[in-house]
């Protein structure tokens, strides 16, 4: 019985694991990011999303940047 637990217990945990979103997917989704963003900083979780997430909200805001000038 023991074998069959732990045969499945890795598929188990795989299964129940939040889908993985891609930067492009965040950077299309802005207030599910920020939203995403606002979970991670509460949880302190270091998952791939929330990497994603925050490459998506950094290149937004490199976006809105001002570009400087020097005159």
């Amino acid at each position: 019985m023991k074998k069959y637990l732990l045969f499945a217990l890795p598929f188990f945990v795989v299964g129940c694991s939040e889908e993985v979103k891609s930067v492009d997917w965040w950077g299309q989704h802005l207030t599910e990011a920020k939203q995403k963003q606002a979970e991670c900083e509460k949880s302190g979780s270091d998952s791939q999303n929330c990497k994603n997430v925050k490459k998506a909200l950094f290149i937004q805001s490199q976006k809105d940047a001002p570009v400087p000038t020097f005159d």
